[in-house]
């Protein structure tokens, strides 16, 4: 995991070019790659067109979208994503993505965030990546 961070902060309500990035900021943090080489997912946000944008990207890497409701037993091994309460914005339809591992909070893509312990999120769901045909990983990839 290379942390990257988010470079929009608006709501979900806020006009698409100022909407929030910290989804795509998550997915390039876990894949390690720059912010510009995963989907802008704005614009999608409340009428759900951004998880088929995520899902066909997640496909060409063999990984499907598995979302989980935080509960203590549904906590995914490795990285994932995990949506929680928003410190900055307060409307009833934002909310945040942090990478976690392990259901422990490891990267806020929010700078303004900077220093808040993991305890001090309140996780509403995760987002694992599942593989869709292992047999198309190699052995290193498994186990890497």
């Amino acid at each position: 995991m290379r942390p990257v961070f988010q470079t929009r902060f608006g709501g979900a309500d806020a006009p698409e070019p100022e909407q929030g990035n910290c989804m795509a900021a998550c997915l390039a943090s876990i894949f390690e790659c720059e912010l510009s080489a995963v989907p802008d997912l704005t614009g999608s946000i409340l009428t759900g067109g951004w998880f088929f944008r995520l899902q066909r990207w997640l496909i060409d890497r063999n990984l499907s979208l598995l979302m989980l409701p935080a509960k203590p037993l549904d906590i995914p091994a490795g990285y994932a994503l995990a949506g929680v309460k928003s410190f900055t914005l307060l409307g009833p339809k934002d909310g945040h993505m942090v990478v976690a591992r392990n259901g422990k909070i490891v990267h806020d893509p929010n700078p303004r965030n900077w220093g808040r312990s993991s305890d001090e999120y309140e996780v509403t769901e995760y987002w694992a990546f599942t593989c869709i045909d292992a047999s198309k990983q190699s052995l290193g990839e498994l186990y890497s």
